[in-house]
């Protein structure tokens, strides 16, 4: 059987080999990399000199200089960026131009995630960072401050602490995004670290845009550059990152201007070729970087495969899918403040979706749109059986992540 790689490694520690997974010998199967996934990982000199050449920024010496608190915000376990790798940067220059561990604290950007544990942000930030700095988690309930009114004049909410603070810093990545076109930028604060029902109306409009649009041609991006021109100075660091979650390219400064910058390297370097065939029998596609966010995976093996198909969904993550407490479940057909009940869903392309993973669980079946199509399989061998009315001359794709790419 030909055997194909893929990562799983996401927040692993010591996990430095991919996943091998086989097919038949008689199917007809194409394999989708990205540009990104044959990069080797940027140096340290790479890093520390982007943040101290900032795009229409004041460097961080600048700001450490003339300030007193720093907070750093970070993303969660639902994004793929190594954040202990960049941290570690930023810390050296504020440290170094005036501000001590003891004014410096890290805010989880958590949206309406979850909350974080210590293993957690161990995984983000490393062990030194968590024994030695403040490391709080976003509260979208509470602890908010309010900056300005929306463009429907809804008020704009945003962590308390965070804007209490003079230096504010903001880690995270930029890849292919299915609401925003690409993700970073102001998205860490809006809805990183914004009130629920700030996010509630920003995300309630439904303005979207498509996967791997760079130009702003949607209400929900302009918003999000609006809101976030409201905090004031903010200096961000984008990445972008490969499938083994390798910084590769990175941006810093305005966190407008440089997230264009960033978005056109990832345009590049996270891009799908468009295959010939786009009505494969068969997809199977995996979700690394977007480690508990497997489900936006599924977006793009859906855009190759037949109506009907049946995709393979590879996420090996021992915590499960991420808590939402905007489109969350939180019950038999309730959930979140823009949960939809499962009968006013679009229906989904495929006709299972084979969920690989040695930790299933009821909770991620109900994160899809049709929880019934969804078949739990533990090992690969199980998927192979649940594969195996399909015949010879099946066709077939592998892509290698599906969370931080998209077909171009």
């Amino acid at each position: 059987m030909p055997k194909y790689k893929v990562w799983q490694n996401a927040w692993k520690d010591g996990y430095d080999e991919p996943l091998e997974i086989d097919l038949p010998d008689d199917w007809k199967v194409t394999y989708h990399g990205t540009v990104a996934d044959t990069m080797p990982p940027a140096p340290k000199e790479l890093i520390r000199d982007r943040i101290r050449n900032p795009i229409d920024s004041k460097t961080l010496k600048q700001l450490a200089r003339h300030g007193s608190e720093a907070v750093i915000v970070f993303d969660d376990l639902s994004r793929g960026t190594p954040v202990k790798e960049i941290a570690e940067v930023v810390l050296e220059e504020l440290e170094e131009n005036g501000i001590d561990k003891d004014h410096i604290r890290f805010i989880c950007a958590l949206g309406t995630h979850g909350a974080m544990t210590r293993v957690d942000f161990v995984r983000k930030l490393g062990k030194d960072i968590v024994e030695n700095y403040a490391v709080y988690n976003h509260n979208a309930f509470g602890n908010l401050v309010e900056i300005g009114k929306d463009r429907d004049g809804e008020p704009v909410l945003i962590n308390r602490e965070f804007m209490e603070c003079d230096v504010r810093i903001g880690i995270g990545s930029v890849s292919p995004h299915p609401m925003n076109g690409f993700g970073g930028g102001g998205k860490i604060l809006f809805p990183g670290i914004a009130g629920a029902i700030t996010t509630k109306a920003n995300h309630g409009r439904g303005q979207f845009t498509k996967f791997g649009t760079q130009k702003n041609d949607c209400g929900f991006r302009t918003d999000i550059e609006s809101m976030t021109a409201m905090v004031g100075r903010f200096f961000k660091i984008d990445a972008v990152i490969n499938d083994k979650l390798q910084i590769v390219d990175i941006y810093a400064g305005n966190p407008i201007k440089e997230y264009y910058f960033a978005a056109a390297s990832s345009g590049k370097v996270n891009a799908l070729t468009l295959p010939q065939n786009q009505n494969n029998d068969v997809v199977i596609v995996n979700a690394n970087a977007k480690y508990n966010e497997a489900l936006i995976s599924v977006k793009i093996a859906s855009q190759v495969l037949k109506k009907g198909g049946d995709i393979v969904l590879i996420n090996h993550c021992e915590t499960g899918q991420v808590v939402h407490y905007t489109f969350g479940p939180f019950g038999k057909n309730s959930g979140g403040t823009l949960f939809k009940k499962f009968e006013d869903r679009p229906k989904m392309k495929c006709g299972r979706l084979i969920f690989y993973t040695p930790f299933p669980d009821h909770f991620t079946k109900v994160q899809f749109d049709e929880p019934e199509k969804v078949v739990l399989a533990r090992t690969w061998e199980e998927v192979l059986l649940a594969l195996s009315d399909h015949g010879e001359g099946t066709s077939a794709a592998v892509v290698s992540d599906g969370s931080i790419s998209y077909w171009k």
